[in-house]
């Protein structure tokens, strides 16, 4: 079989769903079954995760999963015009039967500024244009016909008025019994931001999941099943060996695959590897690495700079020699960046990054940077 005749299986562009969904197998399951079970905790899901740790892909594999036609899916990124979006989207999927129960639509458009409304009779007081009466209008015109409806929010932002707005409304839904449920997707700092709201405490007891890296035997399960046969085949060792140089990180999955498909064909397999981990580290670090670099304070960087002297874990009392601080002052920043998502705890007093190959990008970074 030539490669022309065979798509390469695997999906590094962030925003897009994967074709190989890795590891998250039991989450979804919950997530899915908990539209039958109205008891279940999972119909408010938080899922907390790094970027690259595959939020998206799960909310996609939700989205594909749960396709059928008493199920109503809002997919919404809660950007600009977040509240119109989802109001939208509800709207297109009421059906047509019941559309005649609903006043007319002034206007439509999803994510391009154009306000969302259904028109005001003439003698409908002026709160009937507000999100939740909409919203409730068109959700007991689902209800009648037995539609369940989940709201699937992905990148979610930290407490702006609109999500006040839509969380509020949704906790007032949940309470009156209406048949809706909720997965909610952000960083672990957005997601900490929000739950520490004042306005949204109903999302504290919500089901929350972090999302770690894969098993390794995952990894190499999946590794093995497209790379051991065809004309993309590698020796066992180079496969296993593909499968660590992931470290279990779902993002890395898909681009060490991604450049091994590419390159197999073309290199003797161990040569292929090489070139897939120096194009994927590449990548990792422009779309990665980068990004949460941007993100943090001058001391944070500091802070992980510190750590970069040693090759595997760092201790706390190091780090307070190299920065030259007291204790609570280096607890601080390790607080931070912990609550970030950037570095974790690996044992009593020890940190590690949470990013793969962060330690190779800082190093580079510093020297860049003139440090």
């Amino acid at each position: 079989m030539q490669k022309a005749d065979v798509k390469n299986p695997f999906n590094p562009s962030f925003g897009k769903p994967p074709e190989l969904f890795l590891g998250r197998d039991d989450i979804l399951r919950s997530i899915v079954d908990s539209i039958e079970n109205p008891n279940s905790p999972w119909r408010t899901t938080l899922i907390i995760g790094v970027r690259g740790s595959g939020k998206t892909a799960l909310l996609y594999s939700v989205q594909a999963k749960v396709q059928a036609p008493k199920i109503v899916t809002v997919t919404v990124a809660p950007e600009r015009d977040f509240l119109n979006d989802i109001l939208g989207q509800v709207y297109r999927q009421v059906p047509k039967s019941r559309l005649k129960s609903l006043p007319k639509l002034k206007s439509i458009s999803v994510s391009i500024g154009v306000t969302v409304g259904l028109e005001s009779r003439k003698d409908e007081p002026s709160f009937t244009k507000s999100f939740r009466y909409q919203l409730t209008s068109m959700l007991d015109e689902l209800q009648k016909d037995g539609i369940y409806t989940i709201f699937l929010i992905d990148e979610s932002q930290k407490h702006t008025d609109e999500m006040r707005t839509f969380i509020s409304v949704y906790q007032h839904l949940v309470a009156g019994e209406y048949s809706i449920g909720m997965v909610l997707a952000g960083l672990p700092i957005v997601i900490s931001d929000i739950l520490n709201d004042d306005v949204l405490t109903f999302l504290r007891r919500a089901k929350r999941v972090e999302l770690e890296n894969v098993e390794l035997s995952l990894v190499h399960l999946d590794y093995q099943a497209i790379f051991a046969y065809g004309s993309h085949s590698l020796e066992k060792e180079l496969i296993r060996k593909a499968a660590e140089c992931t470290q279990g990180y779902p993002y890395l999955f898909q681009l060490i695959g991604y450049y091994l498909w590419e390159n197999v064909e073309k290199f003797s397999g161990r040569i292929a590897l090489e070139r897939a981990l120096v194009k994927s580290k590449a990548e990792l670090f422009r779309t990665v690495h980068e990004l949460v670099f941007s993100d943090l304070s001058n001391k944070d960087r500091e802070f992980i700079f510190a750590m970069i002297e040693d090759e595997k874990q760092s201790k706390i009392s190091d780090i307070m020699v190299r920065m030259g601080k007291e204790k609570y002052y280096v607890s601080r920043y390790r607080e931070r960046l912990i609550s970030g998502g950037v570095i974790r705890a690996v044992g009593h007093g020890l940190l590690g990054f949470t990013y793969p190959y962060m330690r190779e990008f800082l190093i580079e970074k510093k020297l860049e940077l003139g440090y």
